[in-house]
């Protein structure tokens, strides 16, 4: 398990702060904690908390519902109701404009409450997902302070109170409490053994992870391994240890705990359909631990979806199909959203690529139960689309023919670079924390093409995890020219 990092993620922040109608935001800060462990420990709680709470909590949580990708919204309204005022986020400045006047919370006993407004329940589900684990990653090992849950009744409430220029889908309220803190035990385990165990920590923290965050549209075709496609299934609907209701809770919230994704999430591979179960056979008890696929259809049916839903990228290897019961219910599509957030944050916390498509119109929903041959009953909500990155990855430099390019090969990966002009050269690979993990030094290369090796370990000799990295190639002259490359690292 992770401890605490004490640095700051340079974000911009603006400081220029109107008096009484603007209030501005600390920077939001890098905790140690993986966005796996996070999830694995998270849960909610209704009441029992007090109001006191940093506006470094507040600031974390604002500045992650908002880097959560949008599904089409012409808006995106992020209110917040503390003890003095309602306010309207502005995230250009990472500040906080006064709304309305006075104290509007829906519970006197909260520290905060964050209301979010867009277009589609299903981003507003990610945003929410967001911001409920930018709090617990407040939680230190063994303890923990932040608390909070989504509540329907705050919503209403701030519909008819918080004069919102369009409809709060859902409110999430935060307090103080003594929570259990952050554990990494596992007890997603499989009964029949279709998935190997999930892992419950990671590499990359919360923070770092969602400020890469974003949408990928190409794919490499091959498959992914067993070992990733449970890591997914788990990260978006998974059971964790808590059991605040008596049912054993999930990576994700539910109203009245009624978990409404039950038995309605779909793997779609080469080679066949599979449900994915998170309970005991039959996969209806919500008190029971489980993490096994069952069988729905066997053959590859993926270019039949693809049909279906034309929005889907073509080559991803993989699909997740989220569905609903009742595509009407507000809470259900947010649970799909909850879930969405999931599978693209554990996809990029696994060096892989995803995509979210939704909302599924209605006649796509009927092509795609066709195509899967799923039960009628099974209304698609979301699709998530995840695969290797492609092999190349290159940026260019002023020069021209000068470049930096990323190639994965059997062994690892290949940083070919290309120069215009003999010189002195700089080969440094990052971490996302912007941290030095392997460095060739600086060398005297000629003009033409040159190629570095790199086996996916650190200065050290040690293997580094999977996710994302950046390569620097720095070409030392009077003016000193920098090219950057995003590089994947699996494993």
């Amino acid at each position: 398990m992770k401890h605490t990092i004490v640095f700051f993620l340079f974000l911009g922040v603006a400081g220029s702060v109107v008096l009484g109608q603007v209030e501005s935001l600390p920077p939001p800060v890098v905790h140690g904690s993986s966005f796996e462990i996070i999830s694995n420990s998270r849960y909610s709680a209704h009441s029992g908390f007090t109001s006191s709470l940093s506006d470094t909590v507040l600031s974390n949580v604002l500045w992650a519902m908002n880097r959560v990708p949008s599904f089409g919204s012409s808006y995106r309204e992020i209110y917040v109701a503390t003890p003095s005022n309602v306010y309207l986020y502005a995230p250009a400045g990472h500040v906080m404009n006064v709304h309305l006047a006075g104290n509007h919370r829906y519970s006197s006993n909260s520290a905060f409450e964050v209301g979010i407004a867009v277009e589609r329940y299903e981003e507003a589900g990610l945003a929410v997902q967001a911001g409920l684990l930018a709090g617990d990653a407040f939680w230190s090992e063994g303890s923990g302070t932040v608390i909070s849950c989504p509540m329907a009744f705050a919503a209403n409430y701030a519909n008819s109170d918080w004069n919102p220029t369009h409809t709060i889908n859902m409110v999430d309220v935060f307090g103080r409490m003594s929570v259990a803190g952050l554990t990494d035990s596992c007890v997603a385990v499989s009964s029949d053994s279709t998935l190997p165990q999930p892992v419950t920590d990671g590499a990359d923290t919360f923070e770092l992870l969602i400020n890469g965050l974003g949408q990928d549209t190409v794919f490499d075709p091959a498959g992914l391994s067993l070992s990733a496609v449970s890591r997914l299934l788990w990260a978006g609907y998974g059971v964790t240890p808590h059991m605040p209701t008596g049912k054993r809770g999930l990576t994700v919230p539910s109203a009245v705990a009624n978990y409404y994704l039950t038995r309605k999430i779909y793997l779609v591979r080469d080679v066949g359909v599979d449900r994915y179960h998170n309970r005991l056979p039959p996969g209806t008890d919500l008190t029971t631990s489980d993490h096994r696929l069952e069988s729905v259809t066997s053959g590859d049916r993926r270019d039949a979806l693809r049909v279906a839903c034309p929005e889907l990228p073509t080559s991803a290897p993989v699909y997740i199909v989220v569905c609903v019961a009742d595509t009407a219910n507000s809470w259900q599509i947010l649970e799909a959203g909850f879930a969405g957030f999931q599978y693209l944050m554990q996809a990029h916390a696994l060096g892989l690529h995803g995509r979210l498509t939704a909302p599924i119109t209605p006649s796509e929903r009927t092509a795609v139960i066709t195509a899967l041959d799923l039960p009628a009953t099974d209304l698609p909500a979301l699709i998530f689309a995840a695969g290797e990155p492609v092999t190349g990855v290159a940026e260019s430099g002023r020069l021209p023919n000068e470049r930096l390019e990323v190639v994965r090969t059997k062994d690892g990966l290949r940083l070919n670079i290309r120069l215009a002009e003999t010189g002195p050269v700089r080969l440094v690979i990052y971490d996302l924390a912007g941290r030095p993990v392997r460095s060739w030094g600086e060398v005297r290369l000629s003009a033409g093409a040159h190629s570095f090796e790199w086996d996916g370990s650190g200065d050290k000799g040690r293997s580094l995890p999977a996710g994302s990295y950046f390569g620097h190639l720095i070409i030392v002259r009077a003016e000193p020219v920098q090219l950057t490359a995003r590089i994947t690292l699996t494993r």
